[in-house]
């Protein structure tokens, strides 16, 4: 994470709340105008690119990233994606997580004898 981004959303983390229209938590780190809503994306897009960060490049680095490190169906329900997303970005990621899933399996429903 940039570390310009990084200060941002400590310093979001520890202003929310103290708006008049977000009264109560509504569960949303960036909660919207309209109660129960969150923040628009386009509004977040909006101020990252005026800050200098580039959302679209960012999040396509940090798919990349987390699917390198972790097995395709983890990350599918880790990110609320599909499997077949998931597998796309582990293919870019170059990692076969094969061996490790048949492992889990056969730790998890060991053979019977």
């Amino acid at each position: 994470m940039p570390p310009i981004l990084d200060d941002l959303i400590r310093e979001h983390a520890n202003r929310r709340g103290q708006s008049l229209h977000v009264a109560r938590d509504t569960g949303w780190f960036f909660p919207g105008g309209q109660p129960g809503r969150h923040l628009a994306t386009e509004n977040i897009r909006r101020d990252l690119v005026q800050i200098g960060v580039k959302p679209h490049e960012n999040r396509k680095a940090a798919m990349f990233q987390l699917a390198a490190n972790m097995p395709a169906p983890v990350l599918a329900e880790l990110l609320g994606t599909t499997d077949k997303n998931a597998a796309d970005w582990a293919r870019l990621a170059a990692r076969d997580w094969g061996a490790y899933i048949q492992h889990r399996t056969e730790m998890m429903c060991p053979r019977r004898s």
